[in-house]
């Protein structure tokens, strides 16, 4: 049996642990066997039965052990892995802090680094001047010669735009688990009102720098459209609402805060609403569009582009385009895409998996003895 390490930053929040955990499953179910290391104890999301997990962890104590985190770090992962002596068939380093700290191991040369979020938004949009430069030399440094899976094909663009060169490049897009949203949808929403009467969804981390809520607000209001504005999910919420104040939108926009199961709500929706600055791979519009729900997003860096596409591709719009962003709206609503099959196919399980298992066959530049 196969067996693939999988290396993350930490296993307790966030969209990019639990896609993670989604293709650990898928990998399970093709008889892959899998390992997990995060990088630190923040360890809180349920791990797929079957698979392992260990957890390797660095907190620096001195601003020396500071200034030298990621090289120390890396020894400590060298030190567990060469007291575990299983082969490896496949390694993919997850998140910046782990991509820091696998380039710095004897893991370098065998990794692949599978960007989650794009590059030049996260790591570059806010430097400026010569911190912009300083900021692109080490991302080049970190990824030159590397081996990159990125979640979309503009990933992979925006890593071109910073100068770096990669030894080999693949996208493969996040698991969307399909079978599981079907069963989970059919679940009932805490909200009567919310039953039998349409709305517009928001489902995500409630904040204004990527998620630009403002944007949100401003084109709902645009739109023209009579339907409420239901907004899940936790964060910035004291600024949301002082916003929905200045838009005098308080009869309708409802914060519902954080659901376990959103599935039900995206299932319900006329149309779910993304306004995004940058995403690496949105996973709610994949899950909106499993739902059977239209979406209208913004045309972000990276993944909407990839994911609406035929006529879904009416839901993109411009970024800047407040007015666009409405009329795209009220277009979904009164004339809803249809949804197909290949729509969300490339992102099945078993697709996904039949890339990792192409990645196997082609053979790692140098097998580990470790782990």
């Amino acid at each position: 049996m196969p067996h693939v390490l999988l290396v993350i930053d930490q296993l307790a929040s966030g969209g990019a642990p639990r896609s993670v955990l989604k293709l650990t499953r898928a990998l399970l179910e093709s008889h892959i066997r899998v390992s997990l290391i995060s990088l630190s104890d923040r360890v809180g999301l349920p791990i797929p039965e079957g698979a392992e997990c260990h957890v390797v962890a660095f907190t620096p104590s001195t601003r020396w052990e500071k200034l030298h985190r990621y090289k120390i770090h890396a020894r400590r992962l060298d030190d567990f892995l060469s007291s575990h002596m299983t082969p490896l068939d496949l390694v993919v380093s997850n998140l910046h802090q782990a991509h820091q700290v696998v380039s710095r191991s004897s893991l370098a040369k065998q990794a692949w680094y599978c960007l989650r979020s794009d590059p030049w938004q996260e790591l570059l949009s806010n430097k400026r001047g010569w911190r912009r430069q300083l900021k692109r030399h080490k991302v080049r440094r970190l990824y030159d010669n590397k081996r990159i899976i990125a979640l979309s094909r503009t990933n992979l663009e925006s890593l071109d735009r910073i100068g770096s060169q990669p030894d080999a490049t693949r996208v493969i897009p996040n698991v969307l688990e399909v079978e599981r949203i079907h069963k989970l949808m059919e679940e009932s929403v805490a909200e009567p009102a919310l039953q039998d009467t349409g709305f517009c969804l928001f489902v995500g981390r409630l904040n204004f720098r990527q998620k630009r809520l403002d944007r949100l607000l401003e084109g709902y209001l645009a739109s023209g459209i009579e339907l409420p504005l239901v907004l899940i999910g936790d964060g910035e919420s004291k600024r949301l609402q002082q916003e929905v104040t200045r838009l005098d939108l308080q009869d309708r926009v409802w914060a519902l805060g954080s659901r376990d199961n959103p599935y039900p709500y995206m299932k319900r929706a006329s149309a779910l609403l993304l306004s995004s600055d940058y995403e690496g791979l949105p996973n709610v519009l994949l899950e909106s569009l499993a739902c059977g729900t239209p979406v209208v997003s913004t045309d972000c860096l990276s993944g909407p582009r990839d994911i609406l596409v035929g006529d879904l591709a009416r839901g993109l719009v411009p970024l800047e385009d407040t007015e666009a962003f409405g009329k795209a709206i009220r277009d979904v609503i009164d004339h809803s895409p249809s949804i197909e099959p290949n729509h969300i196919s490339p992102y099945m399980p078993e697709t996904v998996s039949a890339a990792y298992h192409e990645l196997i066959g082609e053979g790692p530049c140098k097998r580990h003895s470790g782990f």
